[in-house]
């Protein structure tokens, strides 16, 4: 069977296939948006979503810190940051070539842009830094999840407020860097 002819204009479907190909790219709910009904359909549909991602990164962590403790190699004397292919091809990198087999894998099964960021932690007793994925699961969120390649900063899937010892300072994707600044804390108005 050849499944992928063009259909031609005078296919009885075509009107169909179009008007709800129009909609559906208009629909907040298919772009992944909240869904804006409270339905006892919605509800489940949006559990089940958030319930299943969790699996996903959660299995993601695991299976990436099984890996590393198998293919962990420190660089040396010059800190070099690979890319996921050279990661693959000398079989093995240190926490920041090893957070792209999370990374990656992740943005591949369709985590968008907003959502996953690769982060520079600092430890604040010793100063040392590590390579992680933060997953900021919910729009506006102000405490992602920590996706720790080694398992050096958590083992399990945690929120960053969860690792106190640990701070981000950087955060980058493919295509934007950020650096994290404290945010002064709210003054308080005697009297209200």
């Amino acid at each position: 069977m050849n499944f992928f002819v063009q259909a031609p204009p005078d296919d009885p479907w075509n009107r169909k296939v179009r008007n709800w190909q129009a909609r559906h790219h208009l629909d907040p709910a298919a772009q992944g948006d909240s869904l804006v009904t409270e339905s006892p359909i919605a509800r489940k549909y949006g559990e089940f979503t958030r319930d299943l991602r969790r699996k996903v990164v959660t299995e993601t962590v695991h299976w990436v810190q099984t890996q590393s403790r198998l293919h962990y190699r420190p660089d040396g004397t010059e800190d070099h940051w690979a890319t996921l292919g050279e990661v693959v091809e000398t079989g093995g990198d240190d926490c920041d070539g090893l957070d792209l087999l999370t990374f990656v894998l992740l943005r591949q099964l369709g985590f968008e842009k907003g959502e996953l960021y690769r982060a520079i932690l600092v430890e604040a007793g010793t100063q040392q830094h590590h390579m992680v994925t933060l997953w900021f699961d919910e729009k506006g969120s102000e405490d992602p999840f920590v996706l720790d390649p080694t398992g050096v900063v958590t083992a399990e899937l945690v929120r960053l407020s969860e690792v106190p010892d640990w701070e981000p300072i950087e955060l980058f994707d493919e295509t934007a860097h950020y650096r994290v600044e404290v945010s002064p804390a709210p003054v308080s108005v005697a009297g209200r």
